[in-house]
This record gives C-alpha cells, sequence and structure tokens, in this order.
C-alpha cells in the first residue's frame, strides 16, 4: 500500500494471467484462462506486427477483479503457425500477457497467399435528368443494386455517388460492405457529388483514411477541373485494408480524375505523389477509378510511371473492350476506367470489363471493372 499525497491510502494495481502461454491445436478448441487482479481491467488482442486478429474471440473485454476468461480458438486452415497476445490492462497501465501460439495444417493452404477481386464502378449521379426513361435512377437503381451484388467485389472503388446514392447504397448493401465516401466539393470531405470505397466486412477492416484534392494544394478543396469541358472539383481518397484471416493489409486509392484534358495530365502526378505520402510501408497498392483518359493520354502515362494497369498485365480478359457505354450511345465508347496495382508478388489472374445487359438495359453509363488477381508475400 502507498500513502497518497493528501494522507489517504491508495492501493497499488495489480494483474495477473495465466497461463502464460497456450499451444493451441489446428481444430476450433476453447482455453480458459485465469485472471487475478484487484482492479478494473481491459483485454486486448494483439496480432503480429500489429495485425488484425480475427481468429481468437474473448468470452470478456474487461471487468472488475478476478475473473476467468475462456478464449476461443478457431480453425487454422493454412500450413503456417500464427500467433496473437492477449494483453490485459488495468485503468493505471499495469499489464499481463498471455501468448497464443497456433500449430499450422499440414494440408493446409500458404497463409501468405490472398486472392482477392478488386474492381471500380462509375454508378452515374440519381440527380442527373436523363433524356431516356429507362434510365433515370427510379428505373435503373434496381438494376444497379443486381450489377453490383452480382460482381461480387471484394474491394472496389465508386465514382459519381450522390446522397440520395450514399444512403441507398448502405441501405441495400449494409450487410456486406462497409463504406468510405469522399465529396471534393466540400472541405470536410463529406456531402453530395462523391466517390467512394466499398469493402467486404467479412474480409476486411479499414484504417487511415485519407482523401485530398488533385491540384497544386492537394489538401484544400479546389475547383480544379476547369476548362470548355465544365468547372469541377476533383480529388482522391485512400485507406489501408487488413484481411482479416491473413493479416495481409493493401493500400487502396479510388479517384474520378478531372474531366478536361489539361488538368486530367497535369494533375496525374497527384496521385503518385499521395500514395507515396500514405503508402509509407510500401504495401501492395491499387488505384481504381474513372480516369477521363484513354490509354494514350499523358495521365495514363504518368500513372504507368508508378503503377501498372492490370487490363494489360491480366492472363485472361472477359466481358468488352470498353468501360464507357454512355447508355448505348454511338462514337463514345471507350476504356477510361482502370485498376492499376504496384507491389510484388501480385499476379492479375483475369480482368473483366462487365458488359452485361438487364433485359437489354444498362445499370450505368460505365460498365463496371474488375480484376481477379492473387498477392503472395
Amino acid at each position: 500500500m502507498l500513502l497518497s499525497c493528501d494522507g489517504g491510502i491508495k492501493v497499488e494495481e495489480t494483474i495477473s494471467a495465466s497461463p502464460a502461454t497456450i499451444d493451441a491445436g489446428v481444430s476450433l478448441a476453447s482455453y480458459e484462462i485465469n485472471l487475478t487482479s484487484n482492479a478494473a481491467w481491459t483485454a486486448e488482442l494483439q496480432g503480429e506486427g500489429n495485425a488484425e486478429v480475427a481468429w481468437v474471440s474473448l468470452s470478456k473485454s474487461k471487468g472488475t477483479g478476478d475473473a476467468k476468461i475462456t478464449a476461443r480458438v478457431f480453425e487454422n486452415k493454412y500450413k503456417d503457425t500464427r500467433k496473437a497476445t492477449v494483453v490485459f490492462t488495468t485503468t493505471n497501465g499495469t499489464q499481463s500477457s498471455v501468448v497464443i501460439s497456433q500449430q499450422g495444417k499440414d494440408s493446409g493452404a500458404d497463409i501468405a497467399e490472398l486472392k482477392l477481386r478488386v474492381g471500380s464502378y462509375n454508378l452515374r449521379m440519381s440527380t442527373i435528368t436523363e433524356t431516356s426513361e429507362d434510365n433515370s435512377w427510379t428505373n435503373r437503381s434496381p438494376r444497379l443494386l443486381v450489377s453490383i451484388q452480382e460482381n461480387d467485389f471484394d474491394v472496389f472503388g465508386m465514382q459519381e455517388v450522390s446522397t440520395a446514392q450514399q444512403t441507398w447504397l448502405k441501405t441495400n448493401l449494409s450487410t456486406t460492405y462497409d463504406f468510405f465516401f469522399f465529396s471534393p466539393y466540400s472541405q470536410a470531405g463529406t456531402g453530395d457529388k462523391a466517390q467512394g470505397i466499398a469493402f467486404k466486412k467479412s474480409l476486411f477492416t479499414i484504417s487511415d483514411k485519407n482523401f485530398f484534392w488533385a491540384s497544386a494544394t492537394p489538401e484544400t478543396m479546389t475547383t480544379n477541373d476547369t476548362g470548355s469541358s465544365g468547372n469541377f472539383s476533383r480529388g482522391g481518397c485512400c485507406c489501408v485494408l487488413t484481411h482479416k484471416e491473413t493479416g495481409i493489409q493493401i493500400f487502396f486509392m479510388n479517384t474520378h480524375a478531372c474531366l478536361n484534358k489539361e488538368p486530367n495530365g497535369n494533375f496525374a502526378s497527384v496521385y503518385v505523389d499521395q500514395e507515396k505520402k500514405y503508402n509509407t510501408s510500401n504495401l501492395p497498392s491499387f488505384f481504381v477509378g474513372d480516369m477521363n483518359a484513354h490509354a494514350d493520354y499523358p495521365a495514363v502515362t504518368t500513372y504507368l510511371t508508378h503503377w501498372k494497369d492490370s487490363y494489360s498485365a491480366a492472363a485472361k480478359r472477359t466481358g468488352g473492350t470498353f468501360t464507357y457505354n454512355g447508355f448505348g450511345s454511338s462514337g463514345t465508347k471507350y476504356r477510361i476506367d482502370y485498376v492499376f496495382y504496384k507491389g510484388s508478388g501480385i499476379t492479375i489472374n483475369e480482368f473483366c470489363i462487365n458488359n452485361a445487359l438487364y433485359d437489354g438495359k444498362y445499370a450505368s453509363d460505365h460498365f463496371p471493372i474488375y480484376a481477379d488477381l492473387t498477392i503472395k508475400k
């Protein structure tokens, strides 16, 4: 016991967890941890390299005094042994920990291999007045929902997402996806005319969310896309996604790039600079979106100094040859949507421009695209 400065008695906080180590087998099993403490405490799972731990669950994450905690360890489907630490911390920071090591499965897959479907989809703003009633938001939104579901992206970038569409996406797809939206028309990055990143919540957790403007001042909102095609604000959003089961992390960036050709080329290097700024760990990197640039435009030349084009690298291509369909208008069909990638150990198995129609009608004026790929570390 310690005497406090006001003459009272202060009890030193103690905490002790046992056993110190748990050697878990390959199969699903539960293990008991005995905690002895005289204080309030919290329990946290920490993976190797601070990776997310999805293969262990704890019966309690906080409490006061002595307790018994059950650690449920799920089946290890991979060859590699994996390790996590349960860290118990009292109010004043006193800690005790238990290390859980789980055996690998002899016939399991390589834990350093991850198969993903990475895509991009320009949804077309719901606020646009269409010349054909078939293409109005009311009539095409059911087709768009089916299209997103059928493409079954693991992670994808979206462009032209109105406030109403943000709500629509969350209402219809929140059981499958989590969303990160960015509007370049607000310094706070919130509001209408947005772009976004969607990822399967069963597969990933998100961290390090950031956004910027494609201009000479990336941290400040600006009307940077000016010219004969109109005046707009353009930028990008990015994040780090951690695969729950393997702990593999990827850097993901999405944009709806400048429509006017001069700023489209002039500000392309901003995306390279922002990737370097926010991907400091040099994670496998993906840059997707509606680039508003043909393959021979200066912007694409700039992007290819840093990333590779998954369309060109794919072992197999399926679907169509152009991504912008203009709702079928003649003379407006070209490839302006991309999935760029960077990093060792990435193989593009297939690239698809999914030109499916629904009873002969379009879901958007762009076709969705995706790359089926493998990441090996």
